[in-house]
C-alpha cells in the first residue's frame, strides 16, 4: 500500500522480495480496521454498515416475539457495539460517510420501537422519526459515540496517564490547546496538526475536543479529575441532552463532531502608525 491523499502513478513501480513481486493493495484489515490508501476509511464504514444490515434484518424478523428490554439488549451488543469499535479511528472521517451510518443506525432503531413502524419509504410517507426512541432508551447516535470516546481519551491522557499505553500518551505533544488560549498562542501546535492529514483525526479533534464549554463547563467536574467513572457518566449524560435539544421537534440539533469551535484569536489591539 502508498498512502497519499494525492494521486500517484505506479505503473512503473514494482517492489520484490528474494525474486517475489509484492502485489500492490488499495487496502488491508489491520487489528479489525480496514485500512485504506487513502485513508477515507470509507471500506472499514461499508463493512460496518453490512454488519448492522445482518443484524437489523434479525431483530425485525423477532421483533414481535420479544420484549422490549430484550430488543435494547440486543441492539446493544449487535449494532451500537460496532460503532464503539474503533471509533477514535475512524470516526473523524468525512460528513457524508458518518450520516450514512448513522441512516443505518436508525435503521436499527426503528426495528426496536414498540407498535408498527414505518421502517422504509412507503407509497410517499417516510419512515418514521426516531429522535423520541433514542431519547426514550438512552442512545446516543454515532456522532456522541465519537465524540464520548475522544473526549474519554482526552480525560485519560490529562488525569489517568496510566491507564494509557506509552505510546498513546505519546501521540498527543506537550503544546496541545489549553481552555481559553488564543489562536496565536497555539500557533507551533496548528503548524503541526491544522492540516489535511490531521484535521480528520483524533490528533486535532481529540484535543480541539477537550477544551470546548461543552467539556469543560459541563462534564469536567471536581470529582471526575480522580473517578473515570463519573466522567463517563456526567459524558453521556451531557451528550445525550445536547442530542435531545429540542424535545418538540424531529429535527436533530447541530452535532458538535461537525461543528468543532475553533480557537478564537487575540484581542491584542492593533496599533496604527502614522507618518508625521
Amino acid at each position: 500500500m502508498i498512502f497519499s491523499k494525492r494521486r500517484l502513478d505506479t505503473s512503473s513501480l514494482q517492489i520484490t522480495i528474494d525474486g517475489q513481486i509484492i502485489a500492490r493493495k488499495n487496502e488491508a484489515r489491520f487489528l479489525g480496521v480496514i485500512v485504506d490508501e487513502k485513508l477515507t476509511w470509507s471500506s472499514h464504514i461499508k463493512a460496518i454498515k453490512s454488519k448492522m444490515s445482518r443484524f437489523i434484518g434479525v431483530i425485525y424478523k423477532i421483533k414481535s416475539q420479544i420484549p422490549l428490554q430484550a430488543r435494547i439488549q440486543i441492539f446493544q451488543s449487535f449494532i451500537q457495539s460496532h460503532l464503539n469499535f474503533c471509533s477514535l479511528v475512524w470516526g473523524f472521517a468525512s460528513k457524508s460517510h458518518i450520516e450514512t451510518v448513522f441512516s443505518k443506525q436508525k435503521q436499527g432503531i426503528r426495528c426496536i420501537m414498540n407498535g408498527f413502524v414505518n421502517f422504509r419509504y412507503n407509497d410517499g410517507n417516510p419512515p418514521d422519526h426516531t429522535k423520541h426512541a433514542f431519547r426514550e432508551f438512552g442512545i446516543l447516535t454515532v456522532h456522541g459515540v465519537i465524540v464520548q470516546n475522544a473526549l474519554i481519551l482526552m480525560h485519560k491522557h490529562k488525569n489517568f496517564k496510566s491507564l494509557l499505553p506509552q505510546s498513546i500518551n505519546e501521540i498527543f505533544p506537550n503544546n496541545t490547546p489549553n481552555y481559553g488560549s488564543s489562536f496565536e498562542e497555539n500557533s507551533d501546535w496548528l503548524s503541526v496538526y491544522n492540516c489535511p492529514e490531521f484535521r480528520r483525526s483524533v490528533f486535532y479533534k481529540g484535543p480541539m475536543l477537550a477544551i470546548t464549554d461543552l467539556n469543560i463547563s459541563k462534564i469536567v467536574c471536581p470529582s471526575s479529575v480522580f473517578s473515570l467513572s463519573i466522567y463517563k457518566k456526567s459524558a453521556k449524560r451531557v451528550l445525550l441532552e445536547l442530542q435531545n435539544g429540542d424535545n418538540d421537534t424531529h429535527d436533530w440539533p447541530p452535532f458538535i463532531l461537525y461543528n468543532l469551535p475553533g480557537l478564537r484569536h487575540s484581542n491584542r489591539t492593533v496599533r496604527h502608525h502614522t507618518n508625521n
